[in-house]
């Protein structure tokens, strides 16, 4: 017979699967929100955007480009929630109490990365750090107090669609520009294909959000486009920017861009926007579609364009269509 010492017996007797199961699974959640909510997810979704920005412009995806964009998505966005703290409190509970929790580490975090996007920018040129600059700079404009007081308005984010234009726009021109800064390529037909697709993207993905956060938006006090106007109609408005930037694009994009698997890109990407404007009011889970499956959009794009170029694996062999 075999002897079982009075410590191992214990450790039998004490041992709970299911108590260790649901430790696994809080650890997995804290972990998956702390990722979600600190913009590391936006961050990787930045390097999809960027490799999907580089094929629609026929340059050489680097490993620096998508570094800088990551960084600097990373560090604009905890920056900008720090002066968003109100309207998270009412609007994103969770977000609000990780970012609360890490505040100084992301914080920290946030400028140690912008520094080392821009001298990694700098790195390719004056051009490349100036289009680095460009969200922070948009950023700044975007969350701080501009216009004194007695105005209607204090901050660029309180006009109602000055905000939404104004994170497009940078975003856009960061996305476009970037690439061909640090590639010392030139501007031309694709580059403004690429800003209207990042653009219109952005847009819609900013506004989606105003959307889910209507009721604390409109108690304190921001006129978003949904608070103006309404669900309905702001939807109503998104499909109509969504299909008419999809035409441009489309039209565009036949002259500009000669790869068919960039151009299939463009229009499932124009499909996807459209799929989460017709879900926005439709879940129960807003924060899902506001904060995950737009804001990973291209992730999947980014993905999928990866695949063809390199062949890897069977969508890779399937459908290489260069």
């Amino acid at each position: 017979m075999e002897y079982i010492t009075p410590c191992e017996s214990a450790i039998d007797s004490n041992f709970d699967p299911a108590a260790l199961l649901t430790g696994l699974v809080k650890t997995a959640r804290k972990t998956w929100e702390f990722f979600l909510y600190s913009s590391l997810f936006l961050a990787l979704a930045a390097v999809g955007m960027a490799y999907t920005s580089c094929a629609l412009q026929g340059i050489l995806w680097t490993a620096q480009i998508a570094a800088v964009l990551a960084l600097v998505v990373f560090s604009v966005y905890n920056l900008n929630r720090r002066t968003d703290e109100a309207e998270d409190a009412l609007n994103h509970a969770d977000r609000f109490r990780i970012t609360c929790r890490y505040s100084k580490i992301l914080f920290l975090s946030a400028i140690l990365a912008y520094a080392l996007a821009l001298i990694l920018a700098a790195m390719h040129g004056l051009s490349a750090a100036l289009v680095a600059a460009i969200p922070i700079v948009s950023g700044t404009l975007y969350s701080v107090t501009v216009f004194p007081p007695g105005w209607k308005y204090r901050r660029l984010k309180e006009i109602p669609l000055g905000k939404n234009i104004l994170v497009s726009g940078a975003w856009g021109a960061s996305f476009s520009l970037l690439p061909v800064a640090m590639s010392n390529g030139s501007i031309g037909l694709c580059t403004l294909v690429n800003f209207l697709f990042i653009f219109s993207w952005t847009f819609v993905a900013s506004v989606l959000p105003d959307i889910r956060d209507r009721t604390g938006d409109a108690a304190t006090g921001v006129a978003t486009i949904p608070v103006i106007l309404g669900i309905r109609r702001t939807k109503i408005v998104l499909t109509l920017i969504n299909l008419a930037c999809g035409a441009v694009l489309v039209t565009l994009g036949l002259y500009a861009i000669r790869w068919a698997a960039a151009l299939a890109a463009l229009a499932v990407s124009l499909a996807y926007s459209q799929a989460c404007i017709l879900s926005i009011d439709r879940l129960k889970n807003t924060d899902l579609l506001c904060d995950v499956v737009s804001d990973g959009q291209f992730l999947a794009v980014g993905g999928f364009l990866f695949l063809i170029t390199t062949g890897v694996g069977p969508v890779g062999h399937l459908l290489n269509l260069t």
